[in-house]
């Protein structure tokens, strides 16, 4: 019962370093085109967001009228989830071919990190991960 708790204090230890030294080394790592690097990300998640609401209109959209021309045809057993399904069977009922509907945009159409932060991410991974090698040799040698 003592080792329990003894291991709980020294995890809760280990996780509070963890965290304090990583705010710290992520400190040091900052630069000063970092605060841009953040503007230009936060605008690129702003674009994401805008155009997944207008590809989502757009699929809404698009689901309802195939819906709707499945009913008039007497066709629709069920309203359908998935564009890709509704387009398929559009498409055996009418013999029409529709237009696909272009893929869910992604951060990666909007942002591109710079080779600065790559690299700054890159020295963060390193550094942590030399650290908790340090750490854990340091620990089981004893």
């Amino acid at each position: 019962m003592a080792a329990a708790a003894i291991m709980m204090v020294a995890g809760a230890a280990v996780n509070a370093l963890a965290f304090s030294g990583s705010s710290y080394f992520f400190s040091k790592l900052e630069k000063k085109d970092a605060d841009k690097e953040q503007k230009r990300h936060d605008k690129a998640v702003e674009q994401l967001n805008a155009a997944q609401a207008q590809w989502s209109n757009r699929r809404t959209e698009r689901l309802d009228w195939i819906n709707k021309k499945l009913r008039e045809q007497y066709q629709a057993v069920q309203d359908f989830q998935s564009a890709e399904a509704a387009w398929r069977e559009y498409t055996r009922v009418t013999g029409e071919i529709l237009d696909p509907l272009e893929p869910e945009p992604q951060l990666s159409d909007f942002y591109t990190p710079s080779s600065a932060q790559k690299d700054r991410e890159i020295s963060f991974v390193i550094g942590g991960m030399v650290v908790t090698g340090l750490v854990t040799y340091y620990i089981t040698r004893r």
